[in-house]
């Protein structure tokens, strides 16, 4: 088809020039244009696009004409209009790069073509900037170069004519310090320089063409880089340098490092130290270099020369290359203060001190002894320098530079640490210890000579010491706490200490106290009645009791002999032990009660007296007796509920009540609540209430016992055992654990075998009806039968599945019952046989034959193939597989179906094993059983392929990528593509075409030779890169056609101009950026790529101090140096882009950023002095003014604003601040200098937005004392309690004691008894003793009640109170009176035996013990054995038998005691004598 087309162009064009040859004779066109003649000017800066001429020209035959241009740099830069001659510029002209240029451009009438050159000029403009050589700029130069000294040379040319290549240089902006020579670039230098004030100037230097219409400029950095000149004095740096140091510290103790640097900053030099004077006895060294000062020698405080420390002046020299002094010294004077260590130990006068005291010494009674204790450390004030010692309370007080913290005792008290606390106060401080690292700065804090005097040991409460806190030196006085009592403790050992708060420095002593016995105890029974009950059956020689009374007395004082007041005649009393045992027996139908007297006596001969009451108890004694060991019944299970099961009797003989007898079941093995007992005609009849089930009786047997129980008290009881059998039914029939079975074998089981354990259960427990005697049989098949004892099923020959699948018997479980008393159980049984896999598969209608389709779509079917297995489930189950394995071909493994895979078909296929697998198929099948049985062959299907036109024309060429530069003219042959189709005749015939899309605009194909041409001027800003689809299409039926992409890369040039976006940034920055600070990243952009894209970036303008740079390639602007809002608040940043294009045909873009600088809080408040201190009352009122705080802050608005607060030590509320003005007062809670004599404050001066710029400042408030307390008693009531009424006057009594905070005379207290003493007491003034003044007596007044007060010596002269309450103690001091002085009575002879006769009282003040009667030891013998008289009452009865001839009158002296020192005793007389009675002690008589 090609070829046909090819041949009949020349036919065609041969037509044309045969029939122009029959016309007249053609005349040629000509210019008509003069600039042919001359040239033609055009200026550089005419736009691309624009129309530069227009040819004319004539043609006389007025045939149309076409105008054209010729040449490659022509037509580069200039394109003709065909039609109207219109010239218009390409690309942009530039006289720099080429100035003129010849151009041919031609004319044609279509028959022939005229062509003529013209001389174009490229008219100058001033399009070029300046341009600076040798960048970068930079010069070092030292700080003292003179004004006027020229620097440095910068150098700029510019390319353009006339004016617009003439060149001045300025700087942008001024500077202050440098000038530019205008014309010539001269720097020089115009003012002093100096490097510690500014190291480098970074200048813009501007050079300016003359253009008068449209001058254009350029920036270059100039970096002017100053070095350092000595000219600096030193300087010392960490000053205050005071500091503290400790006595004894060891030579070369490091005091403090002094450090000074040169303020030269560019080659500091070294200094050397020395000192100038202050340094007595060279007692410290100071190192020439390091400027370490350390101790030279022995430091001891207490040397005079020492004690006020040091007042050192050094100096520091900046030293020379070689070492040598210079000029160049500074100066300064500090203090060094030498701490007093604590090294001596507090010390007594003695190591032991030995005293004895009786234990009736009183409560305040000053022990014998002269302590005294000494500690030879001097007190100290201490004063440290605040860098030496950091308090932090709560948070951490701000001390200035040059203060000295002065700690007094008398204001520590205040202070209360914290946690986070650093701080140690030794005396009675009670603050912890934390000490600074590497030193001991603390141990000194307060004072070396105050300790703590203290007694340590057992009952160490038991005494007092006075003072407990001591400071120098004190005598030590050891009082009487409380009441001594020898039986308690009768010595003391004790420890006495004297402790610093440093861990070695104790003083220690030894206190041994010993006390002297008095017998001022009485013997005390246990129990004032001694109550105990014995049965009246107990033995002669039973312990009934023991008394005891217990004597506090120690020794001979202590022991105690016991005595009955009577002889009784059933009891003895051991006089030692206080055993009261039983010597006669008891009756308790005679006597039920005993009361005897028993008198306690210790060695010195004080007697108490105490009752014992014995009472008699009757005894049950009888146990109930069963009339048989054992008892039996029986009956049988399920009966109904029997009456009279067992009967059973016991007997007791003992009398009513204690003879009667209830019964009871108290244990039964089972069914116990089934049984009752009832008594019946004085029998135990056992029932039974509910029917019993044998088979929950275990052995059939139930066993109870039976209580018989008395009525005494307590009561008696037995038990005796019954038996009762129970006798079983058949009442359960045999049952199976499941109504149906279901087994599975497998159908090749063996003959024999076991398919299944039947088990029925029988709930009879008897062997006649119970488990044992379950019998089994089964129906419904010959197959299998089953053991009649144990329920095995066995088969009994081989089985078949394919014969009979399932199997259904009945078995049978029958007991041991007889007729119809026997029961039977049944169960059905499902007997399934399991396949085998047995049979092969075998295939049906193999061979297959089919016809198939080339190029067949992936997944068509292609056939099914079947196979067929009799077998069941898995063993049935067949699996296909292609064997070998075909890639063309997929196989339903399931099913048996074929289809295609996603290989493709190829009739035309040239690989004879490809081709042999696309035309046969072999298929093999298996089952599922295991083992899998195959089938015996596979089946084969050979398929016959059919033809079809399946072959595309292939690309031999495709994909490529052709690079083309932009601005290529039309009709440009760029590729030529090339593709073959295998296929013949039609089929292969290929034709190319490219897909319809916006590029192919731009370009076209040949159908037939592929080649591709631009149908425009490319330009790669526009598009970049083509991706043309060329389709390559056969002639075949239907068409096949094939598909790729020509990729066509336009190659940059650089007509592209830098762009900024956007062109003016407006930023804002914090004056407190550091340096680098990113202050903004300019957005520009060059359309063009690579080198021509590739940008750099420069700061043209504005940069005042080269404050900002800009990265010469990531365009971020940043600052070079801080900035300050106060020196400059605002910069306008000129910047440009300039690309990498080939030199000369560089673009240039240009933004403005404007940078305003924001203020920061960067200047904190200053106060106006270092510290501040004031002095106030301590009832100064609240809201009064202290003291005045001032401080300023350079800062404006908001940020100079200063308000104030307190941080620290504002613990209690006692002051608050005005917020805004600073002036100090007193605080909602008043002052108390007693709680606190001082307080140290830290005032703060911040900003409203509370960041870091704030300082503080310490104010000392002293508070001084008005007398304002009261005195406060250590107790609102004090109390003595058993004080004895025979204490004789000046008895101490006790002690009261009260405090008073205020100091001087405001703090001395004096006492007085205001009301209650009576008289009978007195107070000491001065040390509020209080002792007896008169003699006192329990029976006038047992208590008193004082009032007493405690008053300071200064107006308004307070008062403290409390009250202090004595009790006395009542002491056995009054006689025993009786209420008669005499009794007399007339008596009948032959009275009974304990008739009474007469009853005498006596009575006692005291009132104190239990009056007890006796007869007097000098009554008659005979009176004594015909009278008795009671103890307790004084009632007289007889006691034998009164025979008046016998004797008719007797005298009985009656003694009556109430335990004390006297007794009182009175004479009853017989009938026939006048009474005499008289009052006497115990010896006397009547």
């Amino acid at each position: 088809m090609m070829g046909h087309v090819a041949a009949s162009c020349p036919v065609v064009w041969l037509f044309i020039l045969i029939s122009g040859c029959w016309g007249q004779v053609n005349r040629l066109p000509f210019f008509t244009n003069h600039f042919f003649d001359t040239y033609l000017l055009i200026s550089e800066d005419t736009p691309v696009g624009s129309s530069v001429t227009q040819l004319l020209a004539r043609d006389m035959d007025n045939d149309p004409l076409v105008f054209g241009v010729s040449g490659e740099e022509a037509s580069r830069f200039f394109a003709v209009e065909p039609d109207t001659g219109v010239v218009w510029l390409r690309q942009p002209l530039d006289r720099e790069t080429k100035s003129e240029f010849t151009v041919e451009f031609s004319v044609s009438d279509h028959q022939g073509v005229i062509t003529r050159k013209v001389n174009i000029q490229v008219g100058d403009v001033n399009d070029n900037a300046p341009t600076f050589h040798n960048q970068p700029y930079s010069v070092r130069i030292p700080e003292n170069t003179p004004v006027g000294t020229p620097i440095f040379i910068v150098n700029a040319t510019d390319p353009d004519l006339g004016a617009g290549g003439s060149v001045l240089y300025s700087f942008q902006p001024p500077s202050q310090f440098f000038a530019i020579d205008s014309a010539r670039g001269i720097v020089t230098v115009i003012r002093e320089l100096d490097y510690e004030t500014t190291q480098a100037y970074q200048l813009t230097v501007n050079a300016t063409d003359q253009d008068k219409t449209r001058p254009l400029s350029t920036l270059a950095n100039l970096a002017i880089i100053i070095t350092d000149v000595q000219d600096m004095d030193p300087i010392f740096i960490n000053l205050p340098y005071s500091t503290n140091i400790y006595e004894h510290s060891p030579p070369g103790t490091t005091v403090r490092v002094i450090t000074a640097v040169d303020q030269d900053k560019g080659r500091p030099r070294g200094i050397g130290y020395t000192i100038v004077s202050g340094n007595t006895n060279s007692i410290f060294a100071l190192d020439y270099i390091s400027g370490a000062l350390t101790l030279n020698g022995l430091l001891d405080r207490e040397n005079p020369l020492y004690s006020h420390g040091f007042i050192l002046t050094v100096k520091g020299t900046e030293l020379n290359d070689d070492r040598t002094p210079s000029d160049a010294t500074v100066s300064t004077t500090f203090n060094i203060l030498v701490i007093d260590i604590n090294d001596n130990a507090p010390e007594f006068n003695s190591s032991q001190y030995s005293v004895a005291i009786t234990e009736l010494a009183q409560v305040g009674f000053a022990l014998p002894l002269f302590i005294q204790v000494v500690d030879k450390d001097e007190v100290t004030r201490l004063s440290l320098a605040p860098e030496a010692v950091a308090l932090e309370l709560d948070r951490a007080a701000s001390l200035e530079q040059g203060d000295v913290l002065t700690l007094h005792p008398d204001s520590l008290s205040s202070l209360v640490p914290s946690p986070h606390s650093r701080l140690l106060l030794s005396g009675s401080f009670s603050l912890s210890p934390y000490s600074l690292p590497g030193d001991s700065y603390w141990q000194n804090l307060g004072l070396n000579s105050m300790f703590e005097v203290y007694l340590v040991g057992n009952n160490s409460h038991h005494f007092i010491i006075s003072p407990t806190s001591v400071q120098g030196k004190a005598d030590i006085r050891i009082r009487v706490a409380i009441p001594l009592d020898y039986e308690t403790v009768d010595r003391y050992d004790f420890d006495l200490f004297a402790n610093e708060s440093v861990p070695d420095h104790v003083g220690y002593a030894k206190v041994k106290i010993t006390l002297i016995n008095e017998n001022d105890n009485r013997p005390i029974f246990s129990q004032p009645l001694y109550n105990v009950s014995l049965y009246e059956n107990v033995t002669v020689g039973t312990s009934v009791l023991t008394v005891l009374a217990t004597d506090n007395d120690v020794g001979t004082f202590g022991e105690v002999n016991y005595f009955f007041s009577d002889d009784p005649d059933r009891f003895s009393l051991d006089k030692d032990t206080g055993l009261i045992l039983l010597i006669a027996k008891l009756d308790f139908e005679l006597i039920q009660r005993f009361t005897l007297t028993v008198i306690a006596r210790d060695g010195g001969g004080e007697e108490t007296t105490g009752r014992v009451r014995i009472n008699v108890l009757d005894v049950n004694d009888n146990v109930p007796t069963f009339q048989k060991d054992a008892y039996v019944g029986a009956l049988r299970e399920n009966e109904p509920s029997v009456t009279q099961l067992v009967r059973l009797r016991a007997t007791d003989e003992d009398s009513p009540p204690n003879n009667q007898i209830t019964y009871s079941i108290v244990n039964a093995s089972a069914f116990g609540s089934y049984f009752d007992i009832s008594v019946y005609e004085g029998y135990g009849v056992i029932s039974v209430s509910h029917p019993l089930d044998y088979e929950q009786i275990p052995n059939g047997l139930i066993y109870l016992t039976v209580m018989a129980k008395d009525t005494g008290n307590p009561p008696l009881h037995s038990t005796v055992p019954v038996t009762i059998e129970v006798f079983d039914e058949n009442d359960n029939p045999p049952t199976f654990s499941k109504p149906a079975y279901f087994v599975s074998v497998v159908e090749n089981i063996m003959a024999g075998a076991t398919v299944l354990f039947l088990n029925a259960t029988d709930l009879d427990r008897s062997r006649e009806y119970g488990q044992e005697s379950i019998i089994y049989s089964l129906e419904g098949s010959a197959q299998f039968r089953i053991n009649a004892r144990s329920g095995e099923i066995t088969t009994t020959s081989l089985l078949d599945r394919e014969t009979k699948s399932e199997y259904i018997l009945i078995v049978r479980a029958v007991d041991g019952g007889v007729g119809h008393n026997q029961k039977t159980g049944i169960a059905t049984v499902n007997v399934t046989l399991l396949d085998i896999n047995d049979n092969h598969p075998t295939w049906k209608d193999a061979p297959y034959y089919i016809n198939l389709v080339e190029m067949t779509p992936p997944d068509s079917d292609v056939t099914t193939v079947v196979a067929m297995d009799p077998d069941l489930g898995e063993n049935g189950t067949l699996v296909y597989s292609i064997q070998p394995p075909n890639k063309f071909y997929s196989l339903n493994s399931t099913t048996g179906k074929i289809r295609t895979t996603h290989v493709m078909l190829d009739r035309e296929n040239p690989d004879p094993v490809e081709a042999e697998l696309m035309r046969k198929i072999i298929v093999s099948v298996t089952d599922c059983g295991r083992p899998p049985l195959r089938a015996t062959s596979s089946a084969t299907v050979f398929v016959n392929l059919l033809d079809l036109n399946d072959n595309d024309p292939t690309f031999q060429n495709l994909p490529f990528v052709a690079e083309v530069v932009e601005g290529t003219p039309a009709g440009f042959s760029i590729y030529q593509v090339v593709a073959i189709d295998l296929d013949e005749g039609l089929n292969g015939l290929v034709t190319y075409r490219m897909q319809v899309g916006r590029p192919r605009m731009d370009f076209l194909i040949n159908s037939s030779s592929g080649v591709v041409l631009t149908t425009t001027e490319l330009d790669r800003e526009r598009i970049a890169e083509y991706q043309l689809r060329v389709v390559a299409s056969d002639a075949g039926t239907p068409t096949k056609s094939s598909t790729s992409t020509l990729t066509i890369r336009v190659l940059d040039v650089n007509d592209e101009t830098p762009t900024f976006f956007p062109a003016v940034y407006n930023v804002s920055v914090s004056e407190d950026v550091p340096r680098e600070f990113r202050v903004v990243w300019l957005n520009c952009t060059d359309n063009d790529v690579g080198l021509n894209a590739e940008l750099s970036y420069f700061i043209t303008g504005g940069n005042v101090d080269g404050k900002f740079s800009v990265g010469y390639r990531d365009a971020v602007v940043r600052t070079v140096v801080g900035l300050d809002r106060e020196a400059t608040a605002a910069y306008t940043l000129v910047l440009e882009a300039i690309d990498n294009g080939p030199v000369g045909k560089r673009r240039t873009g240009t933004a403005t950023v404007f940078v305003t600088v924001l203020d920061v809080n960067d200047n904190r408040p200053i106060f106006l002095q270092s510290s501040y201190e004031a002095s106030v009352p301590e009832d100064i009122p609240e809201g009064h003014s202290i003291v005045q705080l001032k401080a300023t802050d350079a800062d404006e608005g908001e940020f100079g604003r200063v308000w104030y607060r307190i941080i620290h030590g504002n613990h209690g509320n006692n002051f608050r601040i005005h917020v805004s003005n600073g002036l100090l007062m007193r605080g909602p809670r008043p002052l108390d200098r007693e709680w606190n004599s001082s307080h140290v404050l830290t005032v703060e001066a911040y900003n409203h937005d509370l960041g870091p710029m704030r300082s503080s400042v310490r104010v000392i408030v002293y508070v001084e004392d008005v007398n304002d307390e009261a005195p406060v008693f250590t107790q609102q009531q004090y109390s003595r309690l058993g004080l004895r009424e025979t204490a004789g006057i000046g008895t101490s009594v006790i002690v009261v004691r009260a405090t008073d905070r205020d100091t001087g005379d405001g703090g001395l207290v004096n006492y007085c008894i205001l009301s209650g003493a009576e008289g009978k007491f007195e107070i000491d003034e001065s040390t509020g003793l209080i002792t007896t003044s008169d003699y006192l007596d329990y029976e006038t007044k047992t208590s008193y009640l004082m009032n007493v007060s405690a008053t300071d010596q200064a107006p308004p002269f307070n008062q403290g109170f409390c009250s202090v309450y004595v009790t006395l103690l009542n002491e056995l001091d009054e006689t025993v009176q009786f209420s008669n002085a005499s009794y007399e009575v007339a008596i009948m002879e032959n009275l009974a035996l304990g008739t009474e006769i007469v009853r005498v009282q006596a009575y006692s003040i005291d009132n104190l013990n239990q009056i007890t009667y006796r007869f007097d030891a000098h009554t008659s013998a005979q009176a004594k054995a015909l009278f008795r008289i009671d103890a307790y009452t004084g009632v007289i009865t007889v006691k034998g038998l009164l025979d008046r001839e016998k004797g008719d009158f007797y005298t009985l002296t009656v003694v009556a005691d109430d335990g004390g020192p006297k007794v009182d005793s009175t004479v009853v007389s017989g009938p026939s004598c006048k009474p005499r009675a008289w009052a006497q002690d115990e010896t006397a008589e009547g």
